[in-house]
């Protein structure tokens, strides 16, 4: 058809992509990583949605013929915080994607990685965009844990969760086979069964504190989910099993520490391909800094079924009173597509 650009072109790279979380809710095996296609054609689709959105191309192949490519993408926080919106595409727009394909032969589906609107800017689809809007703290910090925060990752954190690799954290021999025989079915994501903490946490989107007498809740941008801490209690003894577990909160001074127990077995729990078991256990430090313009999170992770030795780390995240928080659940029919990649 005369309306769609040129043909698609493969380029071979030997580097690895160096990137940003895609923050799905599964690995990218399905793809090449090592390869790059380059399309050019016509939007048919643009799926704006959590956990994942999507673009699907027509393109013109080196045969001639018509062949439509569907683009994965992050989720929609996640692309918003990259600089992307919802309209920042519209289906019948003439738009160039460099991507991975995946690792069937003849198989139209790619995890994008840039793509170059019809005004010609081009624009990250896993790393950060120069143009996207600066993570920075206001002139006056907080004066105290309430408000609205937004969770910014250090490298080793970054590649230790959503990049897990056997040699990041000491495993156990059941924690080694649970990550080496990890198959997407596995994951509870295609359900729309969200992130477990600390996972949840250290994701790099929006968190809004609420503090209460008798509960403190924290409700997460990318899940859309309320997180209760229960500041009344002292005992997770018969409290039944949950995704995200049973949280009691005490002040020591100006610091909430959190003492979590009683998850679920959940197939990316602990890390990306790593589950969790049924004993885990997540001890949580909040703490505002001197200038009320950052919380330092820290946390100590403990599954003696996965893990053999505790994990800790802490990051920070910046206070962001002024931010639009994306309430957007989960899109079960977004949920599943990647199923269909191979």
């Amino acid at each position: 058809m005369s309306n769609f650009l040129p043909r698609v072109t493969l380029f071979a790279s030997l580097l690895l992509l160096q990137a940003s979380p895609a923050l799905a809710h599964h690995s990218w095996a399905p793809y090449d990583m090592k390869r790059e296609v380059r399309l050019e054609g016509v939007v048919t689709e643009y799926k704006w949605a959590n956990p994942h959105s999507y673009v699907q191309l027509q393109t013109v192949g080196d045969n001639g013929a018509s062949e439509v490519w569907e683009i994965e993408a992050s989720s929609a926080v996640v692309m918003r915080n990259r600089g992307w919106s919802a309209d920042m595409i519209a289906v019948g727009d003439r738009v160039t994607v460099y991507a991975n394909p995946s690792n069937t032969a003849g198989k139209t589906k790619a995890l994008g990685a840039r793509l170059r609107a019809r005004d010609g800017v081009e624009w990250e689809m896993r790393q950060a965009n120069n143009t996207a809007p600066a993570v920075v703290a206001p002139a006056v910090g907080a004066t105290s844990l309430a408000g609205l925060w937004r969770t910014t990752n250090t490298p080793e954190v970054r590649d230790h969760f959503f990049f897990f690799k056997p040699t990041d954290w000491p495993l156990t021999a059941a924690g080694v086979r649970a990550f080496e025989t990890f198959a997407d079915g596995d994951n509870p994501g295609k359900n729309c069964v969200p992130y477990a903490s600390p996972f949840l946490m250290i994701i790099p989107d929006a968190k809004l504190i609420t503090l209460g007498k008798e509960t403190i809740t924290i409700r997460t941008e990318l899940e859309s989910l309320e997180r209760i801490i229960y500041m009344n209690q002292s005992s997770h003894e018969g409290v039944k099993p949950s995704v995200e577990g049973h949280s009691i909160g005490h002040w020591e001074g100006s610091v909430l520490v959190v003492d979590t127990a009683r998850f679920t077995a959940h197939g990316m729990g602990n890390a990306q391909k790593l589950r969790s078991g049924p004993n885990k256990h997540l001890t949580e430090r909040f703490v505002l800094n001197p200038d009320g313009k950052s919380i330092r999170y820290s946390f100590e992770l403990t599954d003696p079924d996965i893990l053999a030795k505790p994990v800790s780390y802490e990051l920070n995240w910046v206070y962001s009173p002024d931010f639009k928080m994306i309430q957007m659940p989960c899109d079960p029919e977004s949920a599943q597509r990647y199923l269909n990649i191979r």
